[in-house]
């Protein structure tokens, strides 16, 4: 009887780990030195090795993973951004299993107690839009379970741990900055829920641009949505009625329904109304003008994630860990053509506020 060749037997007689005979035999990209692949197929064809499945799993040491809880699948910035997660995670060997909430607080608890009970070896957390108190006991619980934990984008309450964001204040002066250059005093702001803390952010750096131009800020200019096209949509509504000229949107999203309800009363952009995005996603292109966004750097922000998490996973054991630390990244402005100098006519419109 034929003694069956395992790739354990292969390396023992190349004199390599079984790792590198897997990598070698199944054509896995590595560092491994071309005389020594050559030297491992030279091994293994000498031993009449016969391969029964593309990968021998059971060779391998244990996979290096991941988790990250995202909360809107229909989002193109948080899927963008958990995209650059997994590629940065990738270049470090490491493997991110996503569960997406859609915003729901059941859905996230479940999910992060499925990658819990997955063994990851780090969560990224991007929080739902509200917190109630179950779920940051459930995200001090994680923390207490030595479990390394990143929160980003999103900050939750009373949960002190590293949290990695762009400056949402500073992008939404910035966008604001950028229709006050242009000659626009009525500005409306669209964004998410007052309670959700890029909200709250933005609308700080909307209000600290008009304080800067001397413009007075009107608490009645601010729709508070849920960063969806039908929020911009009737946002915008309300905010055309109220006599702006220009509208900074929580993001691309709500631009877009700022667009379609400047279709519905025959306006037009940027002759009757300036709009600016938020988050700088592929939807500004696709747009009938293209829309000017404050992109937040998503990228960076993706690999700064990766890089701190893994840096909490190799902290040796017994030492003191460092205080945990937010990190932020400056946003920075698009320029389309969904913005344009303030004419006579919306002149006059912005009078009649």
């Amino acid at each position: 009887m034929k003694v069956k060749v395992k790739v354990k037997d292969i390396a023992k007689a190349a004199g390599v780990s079984p790792t590198t005979v897997s990598l070698v035999l199944n054509n896995r990209p590595s560092r491994i030195a071309e005389d020594t692949k050559e030297h491992i197929l030279r091994v293994a064809r000498e031993m009449q090795f016969q391969k029964e499945s593309e990968i021998d799993f059971s060779e391998f040491k244990k996979v290096k993973t991941l988790g990250m809880v995202v909360p809107d699948v229909m989002s193109s910035f948080y899927h963008r951004l958990a995209e650059e997660t997994s590629r940065h995670a990738f270049y470090q060997e490491y493997t991110v299993f996503q569960c997406y909430t859609n915003d729901d607080i059941q859905c996230f608890y479940m999910a992060v107690e499925g990658l819990m009970a997955k063994n990851v070896d780090g969560i990224i957390i991007i929080p739902p839009r509200t917190m109630d108190k179950e779920n940051v006991k459930l995200l001090k619980s994680l923390q207490k379970s030595g479990v390394p934990m990143v929160l980003l984008d999103r900050a939750a309450y009373a949960v002190f741990c590293d949290f990695v964001t762009a400056d949402n204040k500073h992008g939404g002066r910035i966008a604001t900055e950028y229709l006050i250059k242009h000659g626009h005093t009525g500005i409306g702001c669209l964004v998410g829920e007052v309670n959700v803390y890029t909200s709250r952010k933005r609308v700080e750096g909307y209000r600290e641009a008009l304080a800067a131009a001397k413009i007075p800020f009107d608490k009645d200019l601010v729709y508070y949505g849920n960063y969806d096209i039908e929020s911009g949509r009737a946002g915008m509504e309300l905010l055309w009625g109220k006599g702006v000229t220009a509208v900074v949107a929580g993001n691309d999203l709500m631009a877009y329904g700022v667009y379609l309800f400047a279709k519905e009363h025959h306006l037009s952009i940027p002759g009757d109304l300036s709009v600016i995005g938020y988050d700088n996603t592929e939807l500004c292109g696709l747009m009938d003008v293209p829309l000017t966004s404050v992109d937040q750097n998503t990228d960076t922000m993706a690999s700064k994630a990766v890089e701190v998490l893994l840096r909490r996973i190799e902290e040796p054991a017994g030492d003191e860990p460092e205080p945990a630390r937010n990190y932020y990244f400056t946003p920075f402005v698009v320029e389309r053509d969904s913005v344009g100098e303030m004419n006579q006519s919306s002149a006059k419109r912005s009078e009649m506020r």
